[in-house]
């Protein structure tokens, strides 16, 4: 077991609209947070853009075994986030029913309640929600037309179309449509001629590919948060065909993940390909690590399996539990699971105690992160959220 006394991070972040101004104020805030909870010193350097769609920021972390140095690179794609980002309430009502309406038909949401239900109730909650205050709007016209004519007919539809604004100020503060937004993004972007995404993933690739080459450090991690892991999985497979012999340590980490939202989709044959690739690579240490109270992801679940193989016996990857009711005060986990949103951040944020699961121990601590977790078996066995015959499939 070797000590990391230098890292290059990779970083990128979910379906999110906001910046790498955010992304840093957050490090910095929480990595200051979990450093007095653990007993290390951690300084989180300025943001500096070191090239189109790269930002930089250095982190040094201290402890009693000696110092080490991490490059940590915010790899940008909110921007086109917000190319997609609908504001308008009734689009965004169209774009969550008509996402679902082919989610359903291709089968994406009877895979999602089979591996996971909570994932499945956060898919399908918003769109079934729309449907029914459409349906209360029109009942409640019908009826007070009958009882009263054209006023009735008046009052009923208000009455419908101010359930429906309560409805998106709701999903303004809880962002109950983020799945809708996902798949239609998803959609969107592989009509679109200009395939942005596709050459931003290439684009990260180049530079992972060229850092291999370089060396210099001891671990490269690429750190991928739910939507984000999808992308991160792409950068890696885009390297793993042209690494050099004496390449520092790859690791891959994905939190929160929502791959199978997409890569379930009949056309998403490019993304399985790379999940295959990924999972099958010895040159690669992939661990996956979810919370089953997070219902915005698929908690525990191995991305290749979940496409159809069945070989237990990789290495990749290894899936380890966030533990998020351990590392939590009760009363802030209690508070915190009614918000959904908020839950799928606290893998990129302090923990209240020292525990395994440490995102600025492992994104600038000593270890690689293969050895972080090296104590902890793969959690292939918890099965809890699955449904019917996916019970039995390790």
């Amino acid at each position: 077991m070797s000590e990391v006394r230098r890292r290059l991070v990779l970083y990128l972040s979910g379906f999110d609209p906001r910046g790498v101004r955010y992304y840093h104020q957050l490090y910095r805030a929480e990595a200051q947070k979990q450093a007095a909870v653990s007993g290390y010193d951690i300084e989180t350097g300025k943001r500096k853009r070191i090239a189109d769609h790269l930002v930089r920021w250095d982190v040094r972390h201290s402890d009693a075994a000696g110092t080490t140095e991490t490059e940590y690179l915010y790899c940008e794609w909110d921007d086109i986030v917000r190319q997609f980002w609908v504001k308008q309430p009734a689009k965004l009502a169209w774009v969550t029913l008509t996402a679902s309406w082919r989610a359903l038909r291709s089968g994406v949401f009877a895979k999602t309640f089979r591996w996971s239900w909570p994932a499945g109730v956060t898919a399908t909650m918003p769109a079934i929600a729309i449907l029914l205050l459409i349906l209360l709007g029109i009942g409640l016209s019908a009826i007070g037309y009958l009882a009263i004519g054209v006023a009735g007919l008046v009052a009923g539809l208000a009455i419908g179309f101010g359930l429906l604004w309560l409805a998106y100020r709701l999903e303004q503060k809880f962002n109950l449509t983020w799945v809708g937004r996902i798949l239609s993004f998803h959609e969107r972007e592989e009509q679109s001629r200009t395939r942005s995404l596709d050459r931003r993933r290439d684009d990260f690739g180049d530079l992972l590919r060229a850092r291999l080459k370089e060396g210099g450090v001891d671990e490269i991690l690429v750190v991928g948060h739910s939507y984000g892991a999808a992308l991160a999985i792409a950068v890696v497979a885009r390297a793993l065909d042209d690494m050099p012999d004496d390449a520092p340590t790859l690791s891959l980490l994905t939190l929160g993940q929502t791959i199978m939202w997409l890569a379930w989709l009949p056309e998403a044959q490019a993304m399985r390909d790379e999940i295959a690739a990924v999972a099958e690579s010895d040159a690669v240490d992939w661990l996956d690590i979810s919370a089953p109270p997070d219902g915005a992801c698929f908690a525990l679940v191995d991305p290749y399996t979940a496409i159809g193989d069945r070989n237990a016996d990789r290495k990749n990857p290894k899936l380890l539990n966030a533990k998020f009711h351990e590392i939590m005060p009760k009363a802030e986990f209690d508070k915190q699971s009614r918000n959904w949103m908020r839950l799928h951040f606290q893998y990129i944020m302090a923990a209240a105690k020292p525990a395994d699961y440490d995102y600025f121990a492992i994104t600038a601590g000593p270890e690689k992160l293969a050895d972080r977790f090296a104590h902890r078996p793969s959690a292939r066995d918890f099965t809890r959220l699955r449904r019917g015959r996916m019970k039995a499939v390790r």
